[in-house]
């Protein structure tokens, strides 16, 4: 019998925390989102960090891609993913397209920002797969004994010229490795090693913590390869202030640890969710789990929202349900309505 839990941090543990219900009935009985409005920018955005940084390399690291060859490649993955049945939530492919494209090569200039000319000089390992079983946990995992913790690095960078950032995570109880952002200078200096993480969210996202829980574990996983980085950095990609586009994460043996054993909790829940998943599905509630303790109509948060209103399980979930409260004249809410044809 395998006792090994294999476990992908975005696809299982974010989404779990996110919302148990969506992501067990997803996970475990096949059910999907019908659309997946959210996916299309982030998407699109990955693509052209890694396409930009190929460029940079197929041309002897000397010469960058212009943005109206930017906008070529985007115009191509967007057919791709559009052919997979991804969709945008914007009005057309041509200001999808111009909007990515604006967030990394911004007009008038039309020249990439510091902040991608940092990642594409300096990037070393594109899409960095990571998969290691960290470590034997206890017996209570639910029949399991060990986990192998898998996750996708978005870019190892080593710096090739000073960097200043403007925004920096401030711990204030390394513990329990809670923090907020700061307006601090920290300076790159050439030289150091450093994991970048791409969010297509804005960086008030309510998430935050959870992103940098995650990208501070991606760091143990990288140490046994290329040592442990300088520090790990959010780049909020769809963040209009610039300021705020850059999160340096300061990192040292203690957050590092504690990264690990926080994300062995956060499956140790998970595996609890599939097992009451394979004993009553029903008994599985919907919202934020981080909101667990507070009432049905208050774990949906704005973001949430946005996922819930695709979700596929929407209709029989008593915190989304609750969340919207009736409809007109005490009918059912016009989003859970199954006669809602226009919709659903």
């Amino acid at each position: 019998m395998n006792d090994i839990i294999e476990v992908s941090y975005t696809g299982d543990l974010l989404a779990h925390r996110r919302c148990p219900r969506a992501w067990a009935y997803e996970k475990h009985v096949g059910m999907h989102p019908y659309e997946q409005v959210q996916a299309m920018e982030g998407y699109l955005v990955h693509h052209a960090m890694e396409w930009l940084t190929t460029y940079y390399q197929e041309h002897d690291r000397k010469v960058h891609a212009t943005r109206d060859q930017l906008i070529e490649q985007l115009n191509r993955y967007f057919k791709i993913l559009w052919g997979k049945g991804i969709r945008t939530t914007f009005s057309s492919r041509d200001d999808t397209i111009e909007r990515v494209a604006n967030h990394l090569y911004p007009l008038p200039k039309g020249k990439p920002l510091p902040e991608v000319k940092a990642v594409v000089e300096g990037a070393l390992h594109e899409e960095y797969p990571l998969r290691s079983v960290r470590k034997v946990v206890p017996a209570r995992f639910g029949g399991k004994s060990r986990v192998l913790l898998t996750g996708v690095l978005d870019v190892v960078v080593q710096q090739q010229s000073t960097l200043t950032y403007q925004r920096v995570w401030q711990w204030t109880d390394t513990e329990k490795l809670d923090g907020e952002p700061v307006e601090a200078v920290e300076v790159a200096q050439k030289g150091d090693l450093e994991i970048w993480d791409y969010k297509g969210t804005r960086s008030s996202t309510g998430y935050l913590e959870d992103y940098v829980r995650q990208v501070v574990t991606y760091a143990a996983l990288l140490e046994d390869r290329l040592g442990l980085p300088k520090r790990c950095v959010l780049f909020f990609v769809n963040e209009p202030d610039r300021k705020k586009r850059l999160l340096a994460i300061p990192i040292n043996r203690e957050v590092v640890d504690g990264a690990v054993e926080w994300t062995l909790e956060q499956v140790r829940d998970l595996r609890q969710t599939v097992l009451r998943m394979q004993d009553d599905p029903l008994s599985i509630e919907g919202g934020d789990l981080r909101l667990r303790d507070l009432p049905l109509k208050e774990r949906v948060t704005t973001e949430l929202k946005a996922q819930c209103t695709a979700c596929g399980q929407r209709f029989d979930c008593s915190a989304y349900r609750s969340f919207l409260g009736p409809g007109k004249r005490g009918s059912e809410h016009t989003d859970v309505d199954t006669l809602n044809v226009a919709k659903n």
